[in-house]
């Protein structure tokens, strides 16, 4: 009788949740399809390819590499960037090109307010339908603040803007950043034409943000990493040079030791022997950071080597370290940045600092992304000190070229020239077997 009562019930129940559950999928779908009507648009904003790829990356380049002198000699502790319409319009367009995005980006100051139109267009076939964006930010002291994002034709309002801002800098790999940059910022301004940053570089704010970058490795286990490459620089049969592959199999070794005990975190282990081994390569100190309130570990001077090459090691062991941090895309950006920078009066664009690069980004993501793919990493490198094992053959690869003879041989960054040495490049890559 009983079982016959809950059969009697459960049948008349599960049509009900049955139909219910078909409201909420058609009121999601319906909710989607309005937000789409109401996002997407028929017509670009704005839409106008005036520069070449190249003159992005070049104009972005210039502008971070505008920090590196003080602009006003009587306080060397401030640096001010100065953006106009043309270079913020170049560091947004830089950003659509290494996204592969296939839009354009507007921005434009009146009085004292920034306005920055955005247009990325969809990749669908049968039609034309674009995702158009615009960010307002109103001049204030000694911030400017956005006052509105808008996608299409919604608005988010103040406190759902502030509810996404919080978010975003609590709980994604952007508030990292904001963190980290935060101490450095004195002063954003929006006038006479201009963005204008003023950065503080006093040695305090500084350090306090090597506590920060420090802080994307635990720091007792960069002191385990950094006493170990103490170790192996200090090697009396050691001159001014010493191969990365030489330090990268005994650092790994220590590190797939310590992954295999109990709680080991391959992934964190190999956070910090990075973060230790790419400053030292590239002639950083990490020291008061990592040992803080304390005499710090000193390293004896010796410059690292990939393929004989000093630069070649910092390019592969800096872009790791973006890596690491969660940024492959943008060590790939800035590198691609930094050569066609070189093709106007530095020492020209090289596809083997490039390969480099791309190796080096390659690296850093497999070695935390998982624990899986960090302790394959360890494995492998622990047993073998080849550099074939994680870089590729580069020597081949043309170099020193100047903006008139890249020009010739390649043209642009969009040619089919160009395009087929950057597979070539990372069909060697993939090649390694460290890759596989």
């Amino acid at each position: 009788m009983d079982s016959q009562y809950h059969l009697t019930v459960l049948s008349g129940t599960l049509p009900k949740i049955m139909l219910r559950l078909v409201y909420a999928a058609g009121a999601a779908v319906l909710s989607l399809a309005v937000v789409a009507v109401l996002v997407i648009d028929s017509e670009p904003w704005v839409w106008q390819k005036a520069a070449s790829p190249q003159h992005y990356l070049v104009t972005t380049r210039n502008i971070l590499h505008s920090t590196s002198k003080p602009q006003d000699h009587t306080n060397d502790k401030v640096r001010e960037i100065a953006l106009t319409e043309e270079d913020l319009t170049a560091v947004a367009n830089f950003v659509l090109t290494r996204k592969n995005l296939d839009g354009f980006a507007q921005a434009n100051i009146f009085d004292k307010r920034l306005v920055i139109l955005m247009t990325i267009k969809l990749p669908v076939r049968f039609a034309n339908y674009y995702l158009n964006l615009k960010l307002i930010a109103d001049d204030a002291e000694p911030m400017a603040f956005v006052k509105q994002v808008k996608a299409g034709f919604i608005a988010l309002p103040k406190p759902l803007a502030r509810m996404l801002f919080w978010w975003l800098t609590h709980t994604t790999r952007f508030g990292r950043n904001i963190q980290l940059t935060l101490p450095l910022f004195q002063e954003v301004r929006i006038g006479e034409g201009k963005l204008r940053i003023s950065l503080n570089w006093d040695r305090n704010v500084m350090g306090e943000v090597q506590e920060l970058v420090s802080d994307l490795a635990d720091k007792e286990r960069m002191r385990v990493y950094h006493s170990k490459l103490a170790e192996l620089v200090s090697q009396s049969q050691l001159r001014r040079f010493i191969g990365l592959s030489t330090l990268l199999r005994p650092l790994f070794a220590l590190a797939k030791e310590r992954s295999e005990v109990e709680g080991g975190e391959a992934r964190e282990e190999n956070r910090a022997l990075i973060l230790v081994l790419a400053a030292y390569a590239n002639g950083k100190s990490l020291e008061s950071a990592i040992y803080p309130g304390a005499v710090p570990l000193k390293l004896d001077l010796r410059e690292v080597l990939l393929h004989r090459r000093i630069d070649a090691a910092q390019h592969f062991t800096a872009s790791a370290v973006l890596a690491i941090s969660g940024h492959r895309a943008f060590a790939d950006m800035v590198g691609l940045a930094k050569e066609f920078n070189d093709t106007h009066g530095g020492s020209g664009f090289s596809f083997i600092d490039l390969a480099a690069d791309r190796a080096g980004a390659l690296f850093g993501k497999m070695a935390v992304s998982s624990e899986e793919t960090a302790r394959r990493v360890q494995a492998i490198l622990s047993q073998n000190s080849e550099e074939s094992i994680f870089m590729p053959a580069i020597k081949d690869l043309p170099e020193n070229l100047a903006a008139e003879d890249f020009a010739q041989r390649f043209g642009d960054i969009d040619s089919p020239e160009f395009q087929e040495m950057k597979k070539k490049i990372e069909d060697r890559i993939a090649g390694c077997a460290l890759y596989h």
